[in-house]
């Protein structure tokens, strides 16, 4: 069944070199969270009639394509996510448009992160289910599962100028000098790691570690999804 919810679009990036993950990424998110908008960018077609498909120039800056990418979406609202953050469950669609709302009714925040990472700090709370980002962390920006406000998510893109999806420190200092607030969701999940899986949107984060299958933290996540998809992990290998 197909999610409307007029002002979001589910905003994935990938890259051919991850196709290996496409069809069970796009499964669970058409089977979980069957979002009405969504845009998916990536190097080179992708053979699924369900997804909203715009090609990047593998030589251009990440900036560049991610910039590219925002100008097709037509909502105020993104949430950010990659092939690697897989679904495992449904995503909470009545705590989903509660967030929503605070942005609808606080310009002054320009991100609510969803999963709880990244909290090595006393939090303020701004709700009773908010709490302050801290934004002289080094992670203050975080590619992880975030409702974003679409220009805010393309001003921080077009003033960092950020060449790799995986320099996050970069983006925060940035963040920070573009005065944007963020916030973070209090609820946990299970601890994984240094993160607390999301009660809101819940993946893997992340399938993948430095070109691996991160097996040392989702082993049960990993194994349904190598029985459903016939999946040899010792291609990719293990951490």
């Amino acid at each position: 069944m197909r999610i409307y919810m007029n002002n979001l679009t589910l905003f994935t990036y990938t890259n051919s070199k991850a196709s290996d993950l496409h069809d069970c990424y796009f499964d669970k998110i058409k089977k979980y969270f069957n979002l009405q908008n969504q845009v998916v960018l990536c190097d080179k077609y992708i053979n699924r009639d369900d997804i909203n498909l715009f090609k990047y120039n593998n030589n251009s800056k990440y900036y560049e394509q991610i910039i590219e990418g925002l100008n097709k979406v037509e909502t105020d609202y993104i949430i950010y996510s990659q092939e690697d953050y897989i679904l495992f469950d449904y995503v909470d669609l009545n705590k989903l448009k509660k967030y929503i709302s605070v942005l609808e009714n606080d310009n002054k925040i320009s991100f609510i992160r969803l999963i709880y990472s990244g909290i090595d700090f006393t939090p303020i709370e701004y709700n009773e289910e908010l709490i302050y980002l801290k934004e002289d962390h080094q992670y203050y920006f975080s590619t992880q599962i975030t409702i974003w406000r679409k220009q805010d998510f393309k001003d921080l893109f077009e003033k960092s100028k950020t060449e790799t999806v995986w320099d996050e420190p970069k983006n925060s200092i940035y963040l920070k000098k573009l005065n944007k607030i963020g916030l973070c969701v209090k609820e946990k999940g299970k601890q994984i790691g240094g993160h607390f899986n999301s009660c809101v949107y819940p993946y893997i984060a992340t399938a993948i570690v430095k070109g691996k299958w991160n097996y040392s933290e989702y082993e049960n996540e990993l194994n349904a999804l190598y029985e459903e998809y016939n999946i040899n992990k010792e291609i990719r290998g293990i951490r």
